[in-house]
């Protein structure tokens, strides 16, 4: 996309991971400079593109609106547009479910209940991971599927009804009804801190808010996995459909750790980044 900064950095970023894994020709489209998706297609013909790698919902859209069924390779994207015929592999912003339980039992051994609330037309997909990785690691995921903002507030007030602050825990998905951000999140983050429940998520900017952890993407080892993508992409050997993200790094909100009585060390526990910024 061509966009501002901070954005732009970001983007520029997972770029260098692509140019540095390829080490080829890699032909860069900022979004916005080419006016039709026909001129961008012939513009990608004449210089013999193989495979498209789209970054962000700006470039996934232009790239879904080529005329040619070029392969696709997305990322820094949460899900997949619907109904996109084409060979496409998504590589989500959505950081692993095993990957956060793992980070979780660090911090708190003691929990051994996880509840989630999700809208199953956004995140199933991250459920059925979820699932298999609370398995591996002893913990038991309470699911709620919602489908309006009223059955995820219910759903939050009966899980808060029940929660045991020193064995459950509440994991906020990147979901438009299980973490809407207006109602839902103030809420879930109030809770949790009133009742000492810990609150950790798929998304950075809940940590700035008040949750406790995430997994937040390393962007330049992320394009270096979406170049390695692409390469497979051309040899028939890369997997379709959302992949979660496994190039990450810690982010910890360190007055709510405090409150939950975790000791935060940097150093010992590979966090690369506290909030509230020191």
């Amino acid at each position: 996309p061509d966009v501002g900064e901070p954005y732009r950095a970001v983007f520029l970023k997972i770029l260098e991971g692509i140019e540095n894994r390829l080490r080829g020709k890699v032909v860069s489209i900022p979004v916005g400079a080419r006016p039709t998706p026909q001129e961008l297609g012939e513009d990608l013909r004449r210089q013999d593109v193989r495979v498209v790698v789209a970054l962000g919902r700006q470039g996934l859209t232009v790239a879904s609106a080529l005329d040619q069924k070029l392969p696709v390779v997305a990322g820094a994207v949460v899900s997949m547009p619907e109904g996109d015929g084409r060979p496409m592999a998504l590589h989500s912003l959505a950081p692993d479910p095993g990957l956060l339980f793992q980070r979780l039992k660090l911090f708190l051994p003691e929990v051994k209940r996880v509840f989630v609330v999700y809208d199953p037309a956004s995140s199933a997909w991250q459920i059925r991971l979820a699932r298999e990785a609370a398995k591996a690691q002893g913990l038991e995921l309470v699911v709620t599927e919602v489908t309006d903002l009223k059955a995820a507030a219910r759903a939050y007030r009966s899980i808060f009804e029940m929660a045991d602050s020193h064995r459950d825990a509440i994991w906020l998905l990147q979901d438009p009804l299980g973490s809407e951000e207006s109602t839902v999140l103030p809420f879930v983050l109030e809770e949790g801190w009133t009742r000492s429940v810990p609150v950790f998520s798929s998304n950075l900017a809940h940590v700035r808010r008040g949750a406790l952890f995430t997994l937040y993407p390393d962007n330049e080892e992320l394009g270096r996995r979406l170049g390695a993508t692409a390469l497979g992409m051309l040899a028939g050997t890369a997997p379709t459909g959302p992949q979660p993200l496994r190039e990450v790094l810690l982010a910890v909100n360190q007055r709510s750790a405090h409150h939950l009585g975790i000791n935060v060390n940097p150093r010992q526990q590979g966090i690369d980044l506290i909030l509230p910024a020191q």
